[in-house]
C-alpha cells in the first residue's frame, strides 16, 4: 500500500526559516539570470492629455516599458489605483460590473475561490484540478488554482482585465482572457499612506511606509488588517454570520544600481479566518434568510515571493521573473444549507507552486519589434475531502495527489510597414505533464480510502482499482496569433487579429462514485479559435473615448463539470469534454467629459452562444441528442451593462468634493449544464462622496455598495431529494452582502 500525507501548516506569524531560504535563493536567481520587469512605467507628463478621461498605462503587452491602452490591440479594461480608491474596492469582485462581459465571482462552498467567467467561458466549481478559464496574474506571476484568489487589496498600481483568449503572451488556462494584478512598487521620496474604514459589520485598517535608502535602494512595507463581525443573521442561533478576519503584510525591496538595471523582490505573508460559507436552500428560504446548524469555517494562509529584474539594453530589455506561491486552506460547510444535520462536507488543500519566466523585447532595423522568451511552471498539491451525510450515517473521506509541470517557449514579432500599418504574428509552444494518485470516494465509513485527521491517504486500496487512478498524461499545445494593426493618427487605433487559446487537460480529483461508470480521467485540453476585430479612438480633443469589439470564438471539447445528484453521496461531479460551441458578440466602452468637473462613463456588452455538437449527455435523459444541444452554456450572461458619473468640484478654502455612483447589470445565466438551476441577474448600485481636505493630506468618504440591496446567489447547486432516510431537496446556494454603508479615512504623507 502507498500512504500520502499531507505537509504541515506554518502559523500566521513571521517568516518561517524555508520561507527566508526561498526569498534569499529567488534573489540569487534573479542576480544570476539579470534580467526584467515587465511593470510599466509612468508616462512622461507631457503626454498626458488635458483632459478629466486619463491616458491609462498598462503591462499587458509584456514589452518592459509604458504602453498606453489606447494602442494595445487587446479588448481591456484598465482601473488604476486612484479608481480602485475612488470605487472603495474591497476585492475583485467589486469590480464585476466594471468591463463588458465580465463577471468576477467567489465560488461561494469555499471562501476565496474564484469562479472567473469573461465572454461567457468560465467554471462552476471548487474541484481545484478544473482548471480556469480566466487565467489571474499577481506581479506578473500566474496563480495556478483559484484557490485564495478573491482576497482582500490595497496598496495596488492597477487591474487590467483583458478579455479574450491570451494563449501566446501568457500561456494556457486564459480561454476566456486574464486578470493581472500589479502591486504599487516604491517611489523615490519618503511617505506614508493610510486607510481605515467602518462598514455596517466590517472595521479595516490598512498602512503603507515607503522611500529611498541610500542611493541604489527603495522599500516598501505594507500591512493590512480586516475584521469582518458578519453581515447576516443565522436564523438557527441568532448569532450574526459571515465572520472574517484577514491580515497580510508585504515588504517590497527595490534595487537600481544603476539606469540600465533593476530587481525588484516582493514578499507576501497572509492569512484569514472566517465561518464557512453563506449558504441557503432556496426551497426552505428567501432573501437574505439563512438557517445553518453547521457554521463551518475557512482557515487560509499564504504566502508568496516574486523576484522581476530588468536588463536594459541599447536594443531592447531582459526580463527575469521568479515566483514561488505556497497556500494551505482548511473549510467545512453546510452544504444542505438548513438547521437540521443532513450533508455537511469538509476540505483540506494544500499547494506548493515555482514558475519562472525568461523574455526578451526589442527593436531590429526600426521596423520589427520582437517579443519572445521562455517559460517554466512546476506545482504539487493535495486535497482531501470528508462528507459527512444522513445525519452522521456515512462520514467518509476521499483525496487526491497532483504533480503538475509546464514548458513553454513563446515569440512574437510586429513589423511596420507603414507607419500607420503593423502586421502581427507569433505562437507559443506548450509542453504539460500531470501525475496524480486519487482515492475514490466511498460511502461506507469503515471503508474510508483517506483518513482526515492525519491528512493521508491508501491510494492502491485493496480489492479493484477504479479505472484512471492512478494516472499520467501529457499534452503539447500550439497556440498561434495573426493580426494587423492601423492608426491613422494619434486619436484612432484599428486592431484585427485571429488568435487560439487552450485549457489544459487532467484529472477529476473530486471522484465521488463507483457507480458512476465514467473514471477520473484523463480528460483531454479544451481549445479556442477568437477571431477579433476592434477600435480605440478619443475624439474632440480628448474629452470623448469609444473602444468597440466585436468577436467569433469557436470553441472545441468544452470541460465542464457536471452536477449530478445521489442519493448516497449527496452531489456526483463528473469533469468531461462535453461539446462544441460558438460564442460571438460584442463590446463598448464610452467615457465622456461634459465639463473639466463632470465625466460620465458606460459600457455594454452581448454574448450570443450556441451548442454545435455534443459528446455527453448533458440534460440527463440518458440520450444525447436535441434536447443537450438546445440548452443554455452555464455562466453565458446575454446582457451586461453599466453606466456611471464622477463630478469633482474645488470648494472654497482649497477643499475638494468628488462625488461618485455606478449602477450595473448582468442578466441570468444558467448554472447548471442542464440548466436545472440558474445564477439570478446582477444588479448593483454604488455611491460615494468624498471631501479632500487642503493640501491633500487627508481624505473622508462616505460610501455605499449594492444600494438597491438585491440578492445575488453565487451557486445554485441542486441537491438530491434525500440521502438515505434524510430528507433535503432544493439547492445550495451562496449569497452576496445586502447593502453596505461605509465611512472611510484615508492620509498620505
Amino acid at each position: 500500500m502507498n500512504f500520502c500525507k499531507h505537509g504541515g501548516r506554518s502559523a500566521a506569524g513571521g517568516m518561517s526559516p524555508r520561507s527566508a531560504a526561498l526569498a534569499g535563493a529567488a534573489f540569487a536567481v534573479a542576480m544570476h539570470l539579470a534580467p526584467v520587469r515587465s511593470h510599466a512605467q509612468p508616462l512622461p507628463a507631457e503626454a498626458e492629455p488635458a483632459s478629466p478621461i486619463e491616458t491609462v498605462i498598462v503591462s499587458a503587452e509584456k514589452r518592459g516599458v509604458a504602453a498606453n491602452a489606447q494602442t494595445v490591440p487587446i479588448a481591456l479594461t484598465a482601473i488604476n489605483g486612484v479608481e480602485l480608491e475612488k470605487r472603495h474596492v474591497r476585492d475583485l469582485q467589486d469590480l464585476t460590473v466594471a468591463a463588458p462581459n465580465v463577471t468576477l465571482a467567489d465560488a461561494g462552498t469555499v471562501p476565496g475561490f474564484a469562479n472567473f467567467t469573461i465572454r461567457g467561458l468560465g467554471t462552476n466549481t471548487t474541484i481545484p484540478s478544473m482548471e480556469p478559464a480566466v487565467g489571474v496574474f499577481v506581479d506578473g506571476i500566474y496563480q495556478g488554482v483559484s484557490a485564495g484568489v478573491v482576497l482582500d487589496l490595497f496598496d495596488i498600481e492597477d487591474v487590467e482585465i483583458l478579455r479574450g483568449p491570451q494563449g501566446l503572451l501568457f500561456g494556457r488556462n486564459t480561454t476566456g482572457g486574464a486578470v493581472l494584478i500589479n502591486t504599487r512598487r516604491p517611489g523615490d521620496e519618503f511617505k506614508v499612506r493610510g486607510r481605515f474604514n467602518y462598514e455596517t459589520a466590517q472595521a479595516t485598517g490598512a498602512v503603507s511606509i515607503e522611500g529611498p535608502i541610500g542611493d541604489q535602494f527603495r522599500a516598501k512595507i505594507v500591512g493590512y488588517y480586516s475584521n469582518d463581525d458578519g453581515w447576516f443573521t443565522n436564523q438557527f442561533d441568532g448569532s450574526n454570520f459571515g465572520a472574517s478576519r484577514t491580515g497580510f503584510v508585504r515588504p517590497t525591496l527595490v534595487w537600481s544600481p544603476s539606469a540600465a538595471f533593476d530587481t525588484a523582490i516582493i514578499y507576501e505573508r497572509g492569512w484569514n479566518r472566517g465561518d464557512g460559507p453563506v449558504a441557503q436552500n432556496p426551497a426552505y428560504y428567501q432573501g437574505f434568510d439563512i438557517a445553518l446548524d453547521n457554521p463551518g469555517y475557512v482557515r487560509l494562509d499564504w504566502e508568496a515571493v516574486t523576484v522581476e529584474s530588468n536588463w536594459r539594453r541599447p536594443r531592447g530589455v531582459f526580463t527575469n521573473l521568479f515566483g514561488y506561491r505556497r497556500l494551505d486552506q482548511d473549510s467545512s460547510a453546510d452544504i444542505d444549507a438548513r438547521p437540521v444535520p443532513g450533508f455537511n462536507g469538509l476540505t483540506v488543500f494544500g499547494q506548493h507552486q515555482f514558475s519562472d519566466e525568461l523574455r526578451y523585447s526589442g527593436r531590429f532595423f526600426d521596423r520589427l519589434d520582437v517579443t519572445a522568451g521562455l517559460y517554466y511552471f512546476t506545482q504539487s498539491y493535495t486535497y482531501l475531502e470528508r462528507r459527512v451525510l444522513a445525519g452522521g450515517a456515512i462520514d467518509s473521506t476521499l483525496g487526491a495527489d497532483v504533480e503538475n509541470s509546464n514548458y513553454a517557449v513563446f515569440a512574437q514579432a510586429d513589423y511596420h510597414i507603414h507607419p500607420a500599418l503593423t502586421l502581427t504574428a507569433g505562437g507559443r509552444f506548450t509542453r504539460e505533464d500531470k501525475t496524480v494518485q486519487i482515492a475514490t470516494f466511498v460511502p461506507v465509513t469503515a471503508a474510508s480510502r483517506c483518513n482526515f485527521v492525519t491528512e493521508s491517504c491508501m491510494y492502491n486500496f485493496p480489492g479493484p482499482a477504479f479505472p484512471g487512478a492512478p494516472g499520467s498524461e501529457s499534452w503539447d499545445q500550439f497556440t498561434p496569433k495573426l493580426g494587423a494593426q492601423w492608426q491613422p493618427n494619434e486619436d484612432m487605433f484599428v486592431y484585427g487579429h485571429w488568435s487560439r487559446g487552450v485549457r489544459s487537460g487532467g484529472y477529476n480529483v473530486r471522484n465521488t462514485s463507483l457507480v458512476v461508470p465514467i473514471p477520473p480521467g484523463p480528460y483531454g485540453p479544451e481549445l479556442q479559435d477568437a477571431f477579433e476585430v476592434g477600435l480605440k479612438s478619443d475624439w474632440l480633443d480628448n474629452r470623448l473615448r469609444i473602444n468597440a469589439a466585436a468577436f467569433y470564438n469557436t470553441i472545441e471539447d468544452i470541460q465542464r463539470d457536471i452536477n449530478q445528484t445521489d442519493p448516497v453521496v449527496g452531489v456526483v461531479q463528473v469533469t468531461r469534454n462535453t461539446a462544441d460551441a460558438t460564442i460571438k458578440g460584442f463590446e463598448l466602452e464610452l467615457a465622456g467629459a461634459l465639463t473639466d468637473e463632470l465625466v460620465l462613463f458606460a459600457n455594454v456588452g452581448y454574448l450570443d452562444g450556441r451548442y454545435d455538437a455534443i459528446y455527453f449527455d448533458l440534460d440527463g435523459d440518458r440520450i444525447i441528442g436535441a434536447s443537450d444541444l438546445a440548452l443554455n452554456i452555464p455562466r453565458l450572461s446575454k446582457w451586461s451593462y453599466a453606466v456611471g458619473a464622477t463630478y469633482a468640484r474645488s470648494l472654497p478654502g482649497d477643499f475638494l468634493l468628488s462625488l461618485r455612483a455606478d449602477y450595473g447589470y448582468r442578466s441570468r445565466a444558467a448554472y447548471t449544464d442542464a440548466n436545472t438551476a440558474y445564477l439570478a441577474p446582477i444588479e448593483d448600485l454604488s455611491a460615494s462622496a468624498t471631501l479632500t481636505l487642503p493640501q491633500g493630506h487627508w481624505s473622508f468618504s462616505l460610501y455605499g455598495r449594492n444600494l438597491l440591496d438585491k440578492v445575488t446567489d453565487g451557486v445554485n447547486s441542486p441537491l438530491p431529494p434525500s440521502i438515505g432516510p434524510i430528507p433535503i431537496g432544493g439547492s445550495f446556494r451562496t449569497l452576496n452582502e445586502g447593502r453596505v454603508i461605509g465611512v472611510e479615512a484615508s492620509f498620505t504623507y
